[in-house]
């Protein structure tokens, strides 16, 4: 049962950190920081991934948090690659934060990117099968339009992904379709973000 809702937890709470990482963003911007780290010659986006990496670490703490209590405590399996693991955190880990880079571009505030990121936190989180809604079956695997819509977020992707490394004794090749899909969703965002910047 754990390793059923434990990873839409861990995708949930990568995600809750969208807002607040727009948050500081706009402050930096607020403040001249950020101005004067842009007119640094230095490219852009090296700048973007410097802020970046931070988060990254964040969300890396928090899966092996919520991982790391439910296997020692609940003794839920972690399956049999934990490499698959680390891949997959890691992409999360990305794909979390490009998305937050992105809202801190899109924003005119950082109270409006926290707003935002709260938003598409819980929004997201519901529609990519994270929050389970009516039926034990995940959205992302009920067949028909809702299938095809949980599927368009960057959520559904990584439960896939940890569900065959959890639960299906899958390894870092069966889960490269999805790692290739949210670093196309990373892509998305970072290159929306370095655009607006």
């Amino acid at each position: 049962m754990f390793s059923l809702f434990v990873p839409g937890f861990v995708v949930m709470f990568a995600f809750f950190i969208v807002g607040a990482m727009g948050a500081e963003l706009l402050q930096e911007r607020q403040q001249g920081s950020l101005r004067r780290l842009m007119a640094a010659p230095i490219p852009r986006w090296t700048i973007i991934i410097a802020k970046m990496m931070g988060y990254i670490g964040l969300v890396l703490v928090q899966v092996l948090i919520i991982f790391g209590v439910a296997s020692l405590f609940f003794e839920m399996p972690l399956g049999d690659s934990i490499s698959g693991l680390l891949l997959v955190s890691v992409v999360l880990g990305l794909t979390s934060t490009s998305m937050g880079v992105m809202i801190a571009a899109l924003s005119r505030t950082d109270k409006q990117a926290d707003s935002l990121g709260m938003l598409l936190g819980f929004v997201l989180a519901a529609l990519g099968g994270c929050i389970v809604i009516g039926s034990p079956v995940p959205l992302y695997n009920q067949g028909g339009l809702v299938q095809i819509i949980s599927r368009l977020t960057p959520h559904s992707h990584a439960l896939i992904a940890y569900g065959k490394l959890l639960n299906e004794g899958g390894g870092i090749l069966d889960v490269l379709p999805q790692v290739g899909i949210l670093l196309g969703f990373s892509a998305a965002f970072f290159l929306i973000a370095v655009w607006r910047f």
